[in-house]
C-alpha cells in the first residue's frame, strides 16, 4: 500500500534522524489519535494532494515562503512515498460496520476535532489487537483519506521529493480545498 507524508527533509540525512523521511517528530500526544503511552504513531495520506492539503490547509494563502523551516537554512518541506505492507489491516472510521463494531454510535465521534474522544476510540482500536492503524477523512476535504499507522516494521520509504509551489500535487492539493496559491 502506498502512502504519502509531508515533512520536514534536508537531503542526505539518516532516515530515522530529525529531518529524515522516517523520523517521528518528538511531541507525540498532542495530535488527535496519539496515544503515546500505547504506541507512536505515523500519519499519511493515500494520495501526495491530500497529505499536501493535510500540512498546510490550515494556511489561507500559499506561497514558496511556507515550503521553508525558519531557523534551519538547510531544511525544506519535502513529500515523501511509502510503502507499508499490503496485508496491513486499518479500521477504516469511515465504514459503518466499523464503527458499530468499535461501539462508535455517532459518526461525530470521529469527524469532531476532540482530541480526547478521538484519543480514545484510537486506543480501543489499538487495544484490540486486530488492526495496525486507522483511516478516515480529512478536515479539509472528505475525499481526502488519511492514514495513522502504530506499525513499526514494514514501512519503507520509498521516494522523498523537496515540494515546490509549482509543483503539480501542490497545485492539486489548492485547488482541491480552495487556497489561494501566490
Amino acid at each position: 500500500m502506498l502512502l504519502y507524508r509531508v515533512h520536514p527533509w534536508i537531503d542526505g540525512v539518516n532516515p530515522t534522524e530529525p529531518f529524515g523521511a522516517l523520523h517521528i517528530p518528538p511531541g507525540q500526544g498532542v495530535g488527535r489519535w496519539d496515544n503515546p503511552e500505547l504506541y507512536s504513531l505515523r500519519y499519511f495520506s493515500t494520495t501526495p494532494d491530500g497529505a499536501i492539503a493535510e500540512t498546510l490547509g490550515h494556511l489561507a494563502s500559499w506561497s514558496s515562503a511556507m515550503l521553508l523551516l525558519p531557523g534551519h537554512p538547510d531544511a525544506v518541506r519535502a513529500l515523501s512515498t511509502y510503502e507499508i505492507p499490503d496485508a496491513s489491516h486499518l479500521a477504516d472510521l469511515a465504514d459503518p460496520e466499523v464503527l458499530q463494531t468499535l461501539g462508535v454510535h455517532r459518526v461525530t465521534d470521529v469527524s469532531e476535532r476532540n482530541k480526547r474522544r478521538t484519543q480514545r476510540l484510537a486506543a480501543k482500536v489499538f487495544e484490540q489487537g486486530e488492526w495496525d492503524g486507522i483511516s478516515w477523512w480529512s478536515y479539509y476535504h472528505p475525499a481526502i483519506t488519511l492514514v495513522a499507522t502504530w506499525l513499526q516494521d514494514g514501512i519503507a520509504c520509498t521516494q522523498t521529493e523537496p515540494l515546490s509551489i509549482e509543483s503539480a500535487p501542490v497545485q492539486e492539493a489548492a485547488r482541491r480545498i480552495v487556497r489561494t496559491v501566490r
